[in-house]
């Protein structure tokens, strides 16, 4: 198992619990190459010029990776089958030229093990400094794509619920939806909890199975233009590589939502006639106080916006009919909650004793938050039916 320190920031993920958190070791990749006057930018800062001359070589007009072949000659690519490089290495007389700037992890690797002249790749803490120290300099490019190592624990309680001898499918989708939520807010202005990011579409390609039993990483980049500082999308992509092929392809189009808007949008309106049942988050008991300094404590059955469900055990001489008081109820996250009770009845049923409270009137916070509760922890139970005299009205 790995040091859960290395995990990615449950918030930033949209998680509230470190088990949730489905990826690590977060680190950029580094251009594969950069334009010779970059050393010049750099002669003010002796720190950021050694990690250049660390990182990288001189060849030509340009700065290499050390890790890469600024060429592979043709008899490279008949000895190492390195001919299907068409989108990183272009076509020349000698064999193929390093164009793009950015090349996948078990590229770099695949590379620096099979052609001369190359170093081993740099481990993630030392990509990790480097980064730091190029992310100001002038000339370096600042959209370079993120890696991600995904931490994948076969004995998750969701995605392993059934036995799988690969990773499902879902679980990827969600491994880039956390790595794709973290870079994000890793290079926009919009810190945790300024917006919300809705899913507006979402677009998977699976090439080949995901074996369970062997690393995956994921590299996240944008889709088409650079993201702006301040965005109203997120468009990005998010690809999956194990042992050297790419078995996975995810691209996201989401909307950066305000917090102020979002809760606007997701203030929905509750049928005070609809019946709720506790489900999470909310513990079952109650207490109940009335006015007059009685009190007891049963267990919630249904909630309501207008009143609540409670069963109980009565005592000899118990009458609850009628009184006024207040209800307490516990969440799991928020604490203690209080709501006034404006009248009790006591009713025998199927189920024993329960008490029906009417809840009194709710000023605009209360209502918002009992609303919020309704929505988080309960699940819809039943509808009230309509009095005699509306159906009737209804029919004529």
């Amino acid at each position: 198992m790995i040091d859960t320190l290395r995990k990615l920031d449950k918030h930033i993920v949209h998680k509230s619990h470190d088990d949730d958190v489905l990826i690590y070791d977060p680190r950029h990749l580094l251009a594969a190459w950069l334009p010779l006057d970059v050393l010049q930018q750099a002669e003010s800062d002796p720190e950021v010029l050694n990690a250049l001359h660390e990182a990288y070589r001189v060849d030509g007009e340009r700065l290499i990776l050390r890790s890469l072949p600024g060429v592979i000659h043709r008899t490279q690519l008949d000895q190492n089958g390195l001919d299907s490089l068409g989108e990183y290495y272009e076509p020349s007389e000698e064999g193929r030229v390093l164009s793009s700037q950015w090349l996948p992890e078990h590229l770099e690797a695949l590379l620096s093990a099979q052609c001369s002249n190359t170093r081993s790749p740099l481990d993630i803490p030392a990509r990790q400094r480097l980064h730091e120290c190029f992310k100001c300099l002038p000339g370096y490019p600042a959209n370079s794509p993120v890696c991600y190592t995904m931490y994948n624990d076969t004995s998750n309680y969701f995605f392993y619920r059934k036995h799988h001898e690969h990773v499902p499918g879902l679980m990827l989708i969600e491994v880039a939806r956390q790595a794709m939520y973290a870079e994000f807010y890793a290079h926009s202005d919009f810190k945790r909890g300024e917006v919300s990011i809705s899913i507006l579409d979402l677009d998977s390609r699976f090439p080949r199975y995901t074996e369970s039993s062997y690393p995956v990483s994921v590299m996240v980049s944008d889709y088409d233009a650079p993201m702006e500082k301040k965005p109203r999308k997120m468009d990005k992509r998010g690809e999956f590589f194990q042992n050297g092929h790419k078995v996975a392809e995810i691209h996201l189009l989401g909307e950066v939502i305000k917090m102020p808007v979002f809760k606007r949008m997701r203030n929905i309106s509750i049928d005070p006639t609809h019946w709720f049942r506790p489900l999470k988050g909310i513990r079952r008991e109650a207490m109940i106080r009335l006015t007059c300094g009685r009190h007891l404590t049963g267990e919630i059955a249904l909630l309501s916006m207008n009143g609540l469900q409670v069963r109980y055990t009565p005592q000899t001489g118990d009458a609850w009919q009628g009184g006024a008081g207040h209800v307490y109820l516990y969440l799991e996250n928020d604490g203690l909650i209080t709501l006034p009770v404006a009248s009790i009845q006591d009713r025998e049923d199927a189920h024993g004793s329960t008490l029906h409270l009417q809840l009194a009137s709710l000023d605009s916070r209360q209502r918002f938050n009992w609303r919020e509760v309704l929505k988080q922890f309960s699940y819809f139970a039943h509808s009230d039916a309509p009095p005699a005299e509306t159906w009737v009205e209804a029919q004529a």
